[in-house]
């Protein structure tokens, strides 16, 4: 970019990172003054042990709390409703998300809703309401090195009436503090490491290809794909290797701050479409297609993808731009084949025969489709689709 140009940064969030900085919950919650906490989380994490450590060390601080962990794969507007009424019943006074990028993006939706009227939905962008700073306080406890959601301003949920993605959006709805503790995402089995890591990867990539990219964003995401490159395929083979966890965990983080920044693209854009028609999990889709929209972007930002092969550790002395930016894709397909990614999406469930559905649905996804390095046509989706069920 024009150095020139005009830019903004933000990172609302205060993050704490390091093994074992879970144990700090008791003294952070202390700290601002809360009494009783709503823990948002879903089944797994729950059974998966994580819930018990977190209320370990509220009982250790005695500040009270309540669990709920009816949040999905793709949280619906009516959990969140579910949510919020807990979260008044009990008179909780701030609000603990603890999992992945579900029961994180569930906790900051139930903190609007729990404060104020009307359906959640009427706050997001479709709904157009503005979200006013009364936010109970939230602390964000990431379990998968995947969304980035503990330091993004973003809240995605489905409305299952229209099969629908949609998204509540701004820093008012920020964790306050995000605690990031590689520890707490060992229990991951490598299939769930595998597409989170994924997840993060596409996070990356489409903030550092996005038209909204900054110098800040532009760093922070070059970085972000050196470190999931380096070490997606070791967290994914041995779940014990806490270095490869901890990297794992950090890029996760630090590419969520910069697509926070730039926003996404159009790999986004389809996974929506995807997770609203057939409720695959965000992370799967965004896996799935990530390649097929390389693809796609390549000649709209040759350099970029050049410099994406790079951070990925390729050996592109000597090549063309158009050379290295191809390798870039190369090396995203073998590292999703390595660590177990699908490429057709029939094995995910969905369905070939509503491909022009999901064009449309890609096509409305305002907060990433726009951002897409390439202007994208709509019939180009639709070829992109049919690559993806294999067609």
């Amino acid at each position: 970019m024009d150095l020139t140009d005009l830019f903004e940064f933000k990172s609302p969030a205060r993050v704490v990172f390091g093994l074992n900085v879970i144990e700090k919950l008791g003294a952070e919650i202390t700290a601002i003054g809360g009494k009783k906490a709503l823990l948002v989380t879903d089944p797994g994490v729950r059974k998966a042990g994580l819930v018990g450590r977190v209320e370990k060390k509220l009982k250790e601080a005695s500040i009270g709390y309540e669990v709920f962990d009816k949040v999905e794969a793709n949280p619906r507007l009516s959990t969140v409703h579910a949510g919020a009424a807990v979260y008044r019943e009990q008179k909780c006074d701030l609000i603990i998300g603890i999992g992945g990028g579900s029961p994180l993006d569930a906790a900051k939706a139930i903190g609007v809703k729990a404060t104020h009227e009307g359906s959640v939905a009427d706050y997001t962008r479709r709904g157009g309401k503005p979200v006013q700073d009364i936010l109970p306080p939230l602390i964000a406890i990431p379990t998968t090195s995947g969304t980035g959601s503990e330091v993004t301003w973003f809240s995605v949920l489905t409305d299952p009436e229209v099969k629908s993605k949609i998204v509540i959006a701004t820093p008012i709805i920020a964790a306050d503090i995000a605690l990031v503790d590689p520890g707490m995402t060992q229990t991951m089995p490598p299939e769930v490491t595998a597409f989170t890591g994924m997840d993060a990867l596409t996070h990356a990539v489409e903030a550092y290809v996005s038209i909204k990219a900054t110098p800040f964003s532009d760093t922070l995401a070059l970085k972000a794909i050196e470190l999931i490159g380096a070490n997606l395929r070791e967290a994914v083979g041995n779940g014990d290797n806490l270095k490869a966890r901890s990297n794992m965990m950090l890029g996760s983080t630090i590419a969520g701050i910069a697509f926070a920044n730039s926003s996404v693209g159009l790999v986004h854009a389809v996974a929506h479409a995807l997770g609203g028609q057939f409720d695959i999990a965000h992370g799967i889709a965004n896996a799935v297609m990530l390649p097929l929209v390389m693809q796609y972007n390549l000649i709209a930002a040759p350099g970029k993808y050049a410099d994406i092969a790079y951070a990925l550790g390729e050996d592109v002395e000597g090549l063309t731009e158009m050379e290295s930016a191809r390798i870039s894709v190369e090396a995203v397909q073998e590292l999703s084949e390595d660590i177990g990614i699908p490429t057709d999406l029939r094995k995910l469930g969905a369905d070939p025969s509503l491909i022009d559905v999901l064009a449309d649905e890609s096509e409305s996804q305002t907060g990433s489709y726009p951002f897409n390095p390439r202007k994208v046509k709509k019939e180009d989706v639709r070829a992109m689709f049919k690559d993806a069920f294999g067609a």
